[in-house]
C-alpha cells in the first residue's frame, strides 16, 4: 500500500492548479483519456470531463476535487464519429464542442485560479474538417491570437495545427481564453491544459505588527513595511509579470518611499521564518545570500526594477528553474526619524522560478 501511494505521489509532484480537460460530450463512445495521456503539453494526471453547457468544477490531477471552475458562452456540442485518429487520440480530439458560426466570439473562463505563471494549451482541432480553423486569444498572455488548425501528423500534437500554446500571468483568479471560427465557419475546442509554472509570488514580513515589531513603534499598514518620514504607510514592494528563466518578465515596483536611493536585492531566504528582524528603521525580510540586483533613484515616491537597458531579474540574481528567491528594497531615508539609522525598507516579496 505505501509503495502504490508512493507511486501516485510521484506521478504527480506539483500537480496543484494545473488541470487537464476534455471538452466532452459522448460518453460512452469517446470517454475521458487515461492519466497516463499527456497530450500536447506532456503532462500526465486525471482528465476531467467538461460536458455541455460546460460550467465544470475541475479535478486536480491527482484525481481530487479543486474549486476551479469553468464556464463557457457557448453551450454547443458535436460529435464526429468517422475518424482517423485512434485510441486516448480519438477519445479526447473527435468530441468536441462546436463553436456556431453565427454570432461570437465565443469564451471561456476559469475562475478560482491561484495567482501566478500558466501555460495554457487550447485544442482547437475541428476532426471532420481540415480547412476549418479556429482564432484563439487570451487577453493578457505575452503571446498574440493564434489560428489552430490542419491536418493531423498521424499520432502526435502540434502547436498551430491542434492546439494554441499562450503564457499567462493569471492575477485575481480568473483566466480567460476567446474562440472564434474563422472564414465565416463554425469553430472547434476539443480540450484544455493548464500548467502551472511555479506559485505566485508571496509578499511576506510586513512592519504592521503581524510579524517582528518596528523599531520605533513605527509600524505601517498591512502589506507594507515600516512607517518612514514621507509615508507612514510605509514603503512597499509588488513583483509582477512571469517568473520563468526561459521568458523573463518579471518586474520589481516600489512605491511610498522617499524620493532617494533605493537598492533592490535578492535572497535565498526569509529572515526569522518570514517575520522579519529589526534593521535601521524597518524590517530585514530577505536572507541568506544576497545579490544586490540593482539600484534606483524614486521619483514620486516610487521606482521599478528593471527599465529599459537593465538585464532581466533571473539573469541579475543568477537563478535557475525551481530556485526559490526572496525580494526586498533597502531606501535610503534620511530624515530625523526614529533611529539614527538613515533607512528603511520595505515588505518582502518571495518568488518561485519556473523553467
Amino acid at each position: 500500500m505505501r509503495t502504490l501511494l508512493a507511486v501516485l505521489l510521484l506521478a504527480f509532484p506539483t500537480a496543484a492548479q494545473s488541470f487537464n480537460i476534455d471538452v466532452w460530450d459522448n460518453t460512452i463512445l469517446f470517454p475521458v483519456p487515461p492519466d497516463t495521456y499527456a497530450a500536447g503539453a506532456g503532462q500526465t494526471g486525471r482528465w476531467t470531463a467538461s460536458i455541455h453547457p460546460y460550467n465544470t468544477t475541475l479535478l486536480n490531477l491527482d484525481g481530487s476535487p479543486s474549486t476551479v471552475t469553468t464556464t463557457s458562452t457557448s453551450s454547443s456540442s458535436y460529435n464526429h464519429f468517422p475518424s482517423p485518429l485512434t485510441g486516448d487520440d480519438r477519445a479526447f480530439m473527435v468530441d468536441i464542442q462546436n463553436l456556431p458560426s453565427i454570432g461570437g466570439p465565443w469564451s471561456w473562463t476559469f475562475s478560482g485560479l491561484s495567482d501566478g505563471a500558466y501555460q495554457l494549451y487550447t485544442y482547437a482541432w475541428a476532426p471532420e474538417n481540415n480547412g476549418i480553423t479556429t482564432t484563439v486569444t487570451v487577453p493578457g498572455s505575452v503571446d498574440g491570437p493564434q489560428v489552430v488548425g490542419g491536418i493531423w501528423n498521424g499520432g502526435a500534437h502540434v502547436l498551430g495545427i491542434t492546439y494554441a500554446r499562450h503564457a499567462v500571468n493569471v492575477v485575481g483568479g480568473t483566466l480567460f481564453v476567446q474562440v472564434v471560427g474563422q472564414s465565416g465557419s463554425s469553430g472547434a475546442v476539443n480540450g484544455f491544459q493548464l500548467v502551472r509554472q511555479g506559485t505566485g509570488p508571496t509578499a511576506f514580513c510586513f512592519g504592521d505588527g503581524s510579524g517582528a515589531a518596528c523599531p520605533c513603534g513605527n509600524a505601517g499598514t498591512s502589506g507594507r513595511g515600516c512607517a518612514n518620514s514621507v509615508n507612514a504607510a510605509g514603503g512597499r514592494l509588488i513583483v509582477a509579470g512571469n517568473p520563468s528563466v526561459g521568458a523573463d518578465t518579471v518586474s520589481l515596483n516600489g512605491d511610498g518611499m522617499p524620493n532617494s536611493s533605493a537598492l533592490y536585492f535578492q535572497g535565498t531566504s526569509q529572515q526569522s521564518g518570514g517575520a522579519g528582524v529589526a534593521f535601521g528603521d524597518g524590517l530585514r525580510c530577505a536572507g541568506g545570500t544576497i545579490v544586490r540586483i540593482g539600484t534606483k533613484t524614486n521619483a514620486g515616491g516610487g521606482s521599478t526594477y528593471p527599465v529599459a537597458g537593465d538585464l532581466a531579474v533571473s539573469v541579475r540574481g543568477g537563478v535557475a528553474a525551481s530556485d526559490v528567491r526572496t525580494y526586498q528594497i533597502w531606501y535610503r531615508n534620511a530624515a530625523a526619524f526614529c533611529t539614527s539609522s538613515t533607512f528603511n525598507l520595505t515588505n518582502g516579496v518571495q518568488v518561485a522560478w519556473s523553467i
